[in-house]
């Protein structure tokens, strides 16, 4: 099997001759890459050449439309001092959000201000969701399949949950489920319109050449409970992949949160694989235990906490560990494509990225490997009262954002 076929094949929970390993390298590399500070091994190369020299299987992200906005609504972005500001002016009000650097030019931004602060706001961005549609763009889709070859596969990753989009991204949290409880009604009426625009904008991906479809949900079981999931997210998936089978589409979703309370209503919701799915110790479930869920009827992408490859999340030995006792003997079990959860930090040692391919060739399991013997000196863990402490890096992959139904809302 080609890399290709095999990571497909994975995601479909189909026999498979290897370890899917698929790494999220996209912000790591970005970061890395404006800041100079590439290892100087991969000077002037891409990601998809650093991907291969390391063995691993190629899972990337392009887009595939382009927004169409009636004329009465004005989209406007600009800097002002160390803030960026994203603004909509329609006849019937204006909305923005804002957002602030945080660790420099290059990394993810603080969302200090959102579209949605109350009932006048919703009405505006109902509007400009109502003045909103999507038209095919494939061309840069079809480069990244071009490039990608027999290497990887591509992923369109764009519209999450409606619910999700209203409450986290342009309301937040706090204050959208205040407006959720006081105003129902309203809120209702705009998920409505967020719903719509989406599954327009999935007819059109279900049209286009990418192998998978994924939404940017961040999915979180701590701020979307159980009950919401079923009355928001379920619905939504089911009607997203009706538009998608048709079109032999797989349908993925963006779960980079603590999911492990949400896990077991994944089968039958609709998706094909989670991705991003955060396990110990940055969650409170074994991947054992979330294949255990799944019950090979929906493919899980992910079980390597990005921790694990920063110094803060141990030394290498806790590293090797932690690979050898948590990962490998999962490989066999189908629909298994082990990747990062969510993404390899721009702090990372990436040694330990370049080890994954070497250890796993070890353990008996088909994969071409060209990876560096180096490996760094292990790293003391801070001690608090004589006790170990594992530090989470707490940098977001800002290119996991979901595309938003009103911009692009993936940070550069």
């Amino acid at each position: 099997m080609t890399k290709r076929q095999a990571f497909l094949a994975a995601l479909r929970c189909e026999p498979v001759d290897r370890l899917v390993w698929a790494p999220n390298i996209d912000y790591w590399f970005n970061v890395n890459w404006a800041e100079g500070t590439l290892p100087p091994k991969y000077d002037g190369a891409s990601r998809f050449d650093i991907l291969r020299d390391i063995g691993a299987h190629i899972w990337a992200r392009s887009s595939a439309t382009k927004i169409v906005r009636d004329p009465s609504v004005v989209e406007r972005k600009y800097q002002v001092g160390n803030s960026r500001v994203h603004e909509f002016e329609t006849p019937i009000g204006t909305i923005r959000e804002v957002y602030l650097r945080t660790e420099g030019d290059h990394r993810a931004m603080y969302r200090a201000e959102r579209f949605i602060k109350d009932l006048d706001c919703i009405s505006v961005m109902k509007y400009v969701l109502e003045a909103t549609h999507y038209e095919p763009d494939y061309e840069p889709t079809l480069n990244t399949l071009a490039e990608v070859g027999d290497d990887g596969i591509v992923v369109n990753q764009c519209f999450c949950v409606p619910f999700v989009q209203f409450a986290k991204s342009d309301a937040g949290y706090i204050n959208g489920f205040y407006m959720w409880m006081d105003h129902r009604h309203e809120v209702e009426s705009l998920l409505e319109a967020y719903t719509r625009l989406f599954l327009q904008g999935y007819e059109v991906l279900a049209d286009g050449p990418a192998d998978v479809i994924s939404t940017g949900d961040n999915m979180d079981g701590v701020m979307i409970s159980p009950a919401l999931f079923r009355e928001y997210a379920v619905p939504f998936y089911r009607e997203a992949k009706n538009i998608l089978e048709p079109k032999g589409k797989i349908f993925e979703a963006h779960w980079c949160g603590r999911t492990q309370n949400l896990l077991e209503y994944v089968p039958g919701c609709g998706l094909d694989v989670v991705e991003a799915v955060v396990t110990r110790p940055m969650a409170n479930i074994s991947l054992s235990d979330a294949l255990d869920l799944l019950n090979g009827e929906v493919a899980l992408q992910g079980g390597l906490p990005s921790v694990m490859v920063c110094h803060e999340g141990g030394t290498w030995h806790d590293f090797e560990r932690y690979i050898e006792n948590e990962i490998l003997p999962q490989a066999e079990r189908p629909g298994f494509v082990l990747g990062m959860a969510d993404n390899v930090p721009p702090n990372a040692d990436f040694a330990r990225v370049q080890a994954v391919s070497k250890m796993i060739a070890k353990s008996g399991t088909v994969l071409s490997v060209r990876v560096t013997d180096e490996k760094p000196q292990d790293v003391l863990y801070d001690e608090i009262d004589s006790r170990r402490i594992l530090i989470r890096d707490t940098s977001s992959d800002v290119a996991n954002e979901s595309l938003r139904s009103v911009g692009d809302n993936r940070e550069e």
